[in-house]
């Protein structure tokens, strides 16, 4: 029966064929009318909501029309009897396979009996690609004869790919069949495993290049695991297997279930649809879904959420899970085609391969097998001990053992679930230090974590809209107990003292606990997730029958797991009442340490980029300061004042003599943070320029004597320069530096602000440029310096003139704040004599300068800054007081400063 689609093609090619041979001088003009046409109807179509695959086929074959109708016509004009030359005309890669978006390439051979070709078929060929290219076609073509089509394809496995699909276009069909057999004789035929290594080989050096994982942020929908490239990979591999090419035929073949074909076919559809869209959206070939298609494809495809992170979390949710879904079947169907051969004396012919029986179980081969049909039915709780027999015995689980599990899962309920045998084998597993993420992510990957802890199953394909995070919710916790994981083995210099607390640590089973439920509360959508997360914990403690003290530290870790890097970072780690109050939060020393490793896997489970040397270094700070108060009380943080001593007497040694009584000044007026963060060779540069600006303030007169020091330090390996700034403190100060940067087009990546006791500051700034690489020009140099010294002058000077001269700087962004909204948290509770003011906004050229000029214009004094870049993401950090130094309490006030810091933030250049 012909369906309404394929009848309105039909009618079309008619009326193709009739205008074309009509007005043969117009041609080209009439190939376009149709093209566009029926671009238009496909993409019609698809926004009612056509399948991905049968719009991408029809869009294949409307291009086969035209083909045919053009090539054909060319063939009547240069040889009205018939070119000299038999030639078959063959599409391949995407377009043999029918499946071309709006911007795929047109991929065809021009395939000959002989190497040798006459002219008139040379110009043939020549006029058939000038045309195409004319209608707007992008097309990768060749022209080859049949040996030479095979000698390619054998010396090149892409090409030999994209020949797998060849498919007949017009031309002699005989001469076609002909490369077909000898293509499966020659090309196929005793070259399996070789195809198979290769294929393996290319596919996990795609899936590197890509994020190794299902869950990026960013996902390329084409090559990223998951993507489209690996259904398309399982075909190809099922071709040389069995010499077969649908997802049915591997179904007769038992390497797929039929549920898994219908799943797999599904979300096949699913992502050709998303590719279509994306093509459409970004008007060019694009694979990889950003956050910003993310939230158009959302609005496109109609999800019905009111707000539109909701909307692209409903449709990343499904992408996720469509992804997942190819990733984890298209896994199991290689593993069951037993691509790679068992490796063991058993190959050799020597030994019997070493078979274990234990428990219902076999294991040989590395591969944990169930003995017989009846190992679930005799014994239910088998099915939690697998996962504890392959992390003891360091086994596999075989692939028919995996479909055994999953065909199970229904067992796993209530009763399952809060059995004494289940909760003991649990934690069991919990319990082996380095061992635990394998095995959970094998629970995950099979649905049996869902099913024993239900408080985790929310999180399953769960997006995100953080700054921080790469993955979904489900992944960055697995993630994260796999970082935790390998810092048992971990060799590096920068693990030795998180490697010391774990392998000390005396109840890893509710630190790796704590790591599995620590997000938990995030599907409730609640501001503070981890109060959420902590009853869902509790919930949880109450069904493994914890005792009451592993209760409390599971508690604890949940509920506290963000407070250790959050202190680290925004709270000044020199006050006595900081330390208090953190020490107060984690109540004992295991469970400070258990926390510490928390934070470590919690902060390289986001990214690894993520988890930066300063952050790292602050966090000791924390730790060591918290550690020495929970064992020594007040003492404890009176003993490090003494440090000072040693500090100063270090920073002597370095420098001249004369630099005495500056040295006793600077230890005097410093803040201990300054003291923590520089080692003492860092501390004696500071004391020179320091004199340098007391030497230039003493030599000149009026404005000249305002102007502060810089030095400029390139760091090339690190991509940006750091700026030291030394002069007085005065007020907007920092608005004038940044806006000094600014007017420069340099991005300040991060910042530490200090200023002395006797109102002379030092302000060191990381700063890049609009390219992301070191500042190295003398004359940006130069302009910032003569810059900041020019608004030194004027007591209210405004910027905006000078920002807005290079238009290039309103284009330049650093991320979408679309996606991912700003927050900013005004807190009077953490600190007596401070008002702390957090934000967190996509970064941008001159968001700092934004932030500064509105902290300026509320008349807010900033005491302490620490600003930051992580990820493309501004984290700064504010100490800040009102007139006569009392905290921002009055409503009117807070208010004014909410709405002015929020404009700030999301506010474009210029």
């Amino acid at each position: 029966m012909i369906i309404p689609k394929e009848r309105a093609l039909e009618q079309a090619a008619k009326s193709l064929q009739e205008k074309a041979r009509k007005k043969k001088d117009d041609s080209i003009e009439i190939f376009r009318g149709f093209r566009k046409i029926e671009e238009h109807r496909l993409r019609i179509w698809h926004k009612s909501g056509g399948g991905g695959r049968e719009v991408a086929r029809q869009r294949s074959d409307l291009v086969d029309i035209l083909f045919r109708e053009l090539f054909d016509g060319i063939v009547r004009s240069v040889a009205p009897k018939g070119l000299p030359d038999s030639v078959v005309v063959a599409a391949f890669g995407g377009y043999g396979r029918r499946e071309l978006t709006p911007s795929s390439d047109i991929d065809i051979m021009f395939l000959l009996p002989r190497a040798q070709v006459s002219k008139v078929t040379e110009e043939a060929i020549r006029m058939t690609l000038t045309a195409l290219w004319d209608i707007g076609y992008k097309v990768g073509h060749s022209t080859r004869s049949i040996p030479q089509a095979i000698k390619q394809a054998n010396s090149d496995l892409v090409t030999k790919t994209s020949m797998l699909e060849c498919r007949y276009l017009t031309g002699n069909r005989e001469l076609f069949n002909e490369f077909k057999e000898r293509f499966v004789a020659e090309c196929v035929d005793g070259r399996e495993a070789e195809y198979f290594a290769w294929r393996l080989a290319n596919q996990t050096e795609v899936h590197d290049k890509n994020g190794n994982s299902v869950f990026m942020q960013e996902p390329n929908v084409k090559n990223g695991i998951g993507g489209l490239r690996d259904y398309q990979n399982i075909l190809w591999i099922g071709y040389f297997k069995e010499r077969v090419m649908t997802t049915a035929k591997l179904v007769e073949h038992k390497h797929l279930r039929e549920p898994e074909r219908r799943a797999l076919e599904k979300a096949y559809d699913f992502l050709l649809r998303v590719r279509t869209e994306m093509h459409y959206v970004t008007g060019r070939p694009q694979d990889s879904l950003t956050l910003q298609l993310q939230g158009r494809v959302a609005s496109d495809f109609n999800y019905p959420q009111r707000h539109i992170l909701r909307r692209v979390e409903a449709f990343m949710r499904e992408y996720y899970t469509k992804t997942r879904d190819i990733h984890l079947i298209t896994d199991s169907a290689i593993e069951r085609m037993k691509l790679v051969p068992e490796k063991g004396p058993a190959l050799l012919g020597l030994l019997k391969p070493k078979v274990e029986r234990f428990d219902g179980f076999i294991s040989r081969n590395g591969k944990l097998y169930a003995e017989n049909r009846e190992t679930f039915a005799e014994d239910v709780f088998r099915i939690i001990r697998a996962f504890l027999h392959i992390q003891v015995r360091k086994l596999d689980l075989s692939p028919e053992l995996s479909d055994s599990l999953r065909r199970r899962l229904r067992l796993v309920d209530r009763t399952f679930q809060y059995s004494r045998a289940t909760r003991e084998t649990f934690l069991a597993i919990l319990s082996r230090k380095g061992e635990v993420g394998r095995i959970l992510r094998e629970m995950h990957d099979l649905g049996f974590l869902a099913r024993l802890v239900p408080e985790f199953a929310p999180l399953t394909c769960l997006v995100q809209h953080e700054f921080y995070h790469r993955y979904t919710a489900d992944e960055h916790t697995l993630v994260c107990i796999e970082k935790l994981d390998a810092v048992l083995f971990a060799e590096e210099e920068k693990f030795r003292g998180y490697r010391s607390l774990f392998q000390k640590l005396e109840d890893p089973g509710m630190l790796y606990l704590a790591i599995l439920l620590h997000d938990v509360g995030k599907a409730a959508n609640q501001r503070h997730h981890e109060d959420a997360s902590a009853i869902l914990a509790q919930k949880v403690a109450r069904r493994l029958q914890l005792s009451s003290e592993r209760r409390r530290m599971l508690i604890t870790l949940v509920n506290s797991h963000y407070e250790l890097s959050s202190t680290a970072q925004n709270r000044n780690l020199d006050d006595p009442a900081t330390i208090e109050e953190f020490a107060r939060i984690v109540g004992n020393r295991a469970n400070l340490d258990a926390l510490m490793l928390l934070t470590l896997a919690d902060g390289m489970g986001t990214s690894d980029q993520n988890w930066s040397d300063w952050k790292e270094g602050l966090v000791w700070i924390l730790y060591r300061r918290t550690s020495d108060y929970l064992e020594g009380g007040h003492e404890a943080l009176e003993r490090l004042k003494k440090d000072r001593g040693e500090l100063q007497i270090a920073v002597k040694a370095k420098l001249p003599k004369d630099y005495g009584e500056e040295i006793v000044a600077h230890f005097a007026h410093m803040p201990d943070r300054y003291l923590q963060m520089f080692d003492a060779d860092q501390i004696a540069q500071h004391l020179k320029i320091f004199r340098s600006f007391i030497e230039t303030h003493l030599k000149k007169d009026g404005v000249d004597a305002l102007a502060p020091c810089f030095k400029w330090i390139p760091k090339p390996d690190l991509g940006h320069s750091e700026v030291w700034v030394c002069g007085w403190d005065r007020p907007r100060l920092l608005e004038r530096i940044a806006g000094a940067f600014l007017s420069a087009q340099l991005n300040i990546l991060s910042a530490d602000i200090f200023t002395r006791g006797d109102n002379l500051a030092i302000d060191i700034f990381r700063v890049c440029t609009t390219q992301l690489t070191p500042v190295t020009n003398p004359k940006d140099y130069t302009r910032v310096e003569s810059c900041l010294q020019e608004s030194l002058a004027v007591e209210d000077y405004d910027f905006s003139a000078l920002i807005r001269k290079d238009t290039r700087m309103r284009s330049y962004r650093m991320s979408q704040e679309a996606e991912l909204p700003s927050k900013i948290n005004i807190d009077n509770i953490s600190h007596p004599n401070y008002t702390l003011i957090d934000i967190q906004t996509p970064d941008r050229l001159g968001l700092l300068y934004d932030l500064l000029r509105a902290f300026g214009e509320a008349g807010v004094n900033i005491e302490l800054s620490r600003i930051t870049t992580e990820m493309e993401v501004a984290i700064d950090s504010f100490y800040v007081t009102v007139k006569d130094g009392l905290k921002l309490t009055e409503e009117v006030p807070l208010k004014r400063i909410m709405k002015l810091l929020r404009r700030a933030a999301i506010r474009p250049i210029g």
